[in-house]
């Protein structure tokens, strides 16, 4: 399907089943005005989308925030889709979904082509609570110093302070910009960052507070504070307590037990 010059609005929402038998949609060009962009704005639980490929543009405009080529919020599963192409938003801009909800999948799926944004920028989303396996990335993340220009009216003394302030990037993986779910058995070929400049920039997450398992970063990853080949900066702001299951509480009754 050629969408080149064609007039194209986002679907708002799906849950059904979308099968791309492995076709292509190009010329996808996506400028409205607003947040939760992409081919669907919203994916919904249940929802299965595979083996689709996207090849475009996705450059909206005014808040730009949750952005992606296929999704701007994902609840679904997202299997061996693509895209190839262009996307620039504000905060939560990934290449494929803006934000990965904890019930949402994106597995076997790849993306190449060039992502720009501020806050939570990944090769395949822009943070995620939810699993991403078996994805590879190669494109290229805010690598460009046009790209990462500030305003000098923008800039205040707090500003210099503060090591997270709004008006610098933030949160720039190869993967995912911020991951508090699971990310595994992923590779990123893409350079991610511009010399001197972004906070918490990683190969595959920039900041990580959940699990990721047998990851590869082959990308050059540069920044100016927070910087790692696999992950920018580790926060262990999770704890996992294990209660006793039921076989451990009938064991320990069946040792009361046989103590009377």
């Amino acid at each position: 399907i050629d969408l080149t010059d064609q007039d194209f609005e986002a679907i708002p929402s799906f849950a059904g089943e979308f099968r791309g038998n492995g076709h292509t949609i190009r010329g996808l060009n996506i400028e409205t005005e607003g947040s939760i962009q992409g081919l669907f704005r919203y994916v919904r639980l249940g929802a299965v989308i595979q083996d689709l490929n996207l090849e475009g543009s996705i450059v909206p405009e005014g808040s730009r925030s949750y952005v992606g080529s296929l999704a701007g919020q994902n609840a679904g599963t997202i299997q061996n889709c693509s895209f190839s192409g262009s996307i620039s938003g504000s905060t939560h801009v990934g290449g494929l979904v803006g934000h990965n909800q904890l019930t949402g999948l994106i597995e076997a799926c790849r993306g190449n082509g060039q992502i720009n944004g501020q806050h939570f920028v990944g090769g395949l989303a822009g943070d995620n609570n939810g699993v991403v396996r078996d994805c590879m990335n190669e494109a290229l993340i805010n690598t460009t110093v046009q790209e990462n220009a500030v305003e000098l009216g923008d800039v205040s003394l707090d500003s210099i302070m503060e090591s997270e302030s709004a008006v610098t990037v933030t949160d720039v993986g190869g993967i995912t910009g911020s991951n508090m779910g699971v990310i595994r058995d992923c590779e990123n070929l893409g350079n991610v960052g511009y010399s001197k400049i972004g906070y918490n920039m990683g190969g595959i997450a920039g900041s990580q507070s959940g699990y990721i398992v047998d990851c590869v970063n082959r990308g050059k990853i540069m920044g100016r504070k927070e910087v790692g080949g696999i992950v920018g900066q580790m926060e262990p702001t999770m704890q996992m307590k294990f209660d006793e299951d039921t076989l451990q509480k009938l064991e320990k009754e069946m040792d009361t037990m046989m103590g009377m």
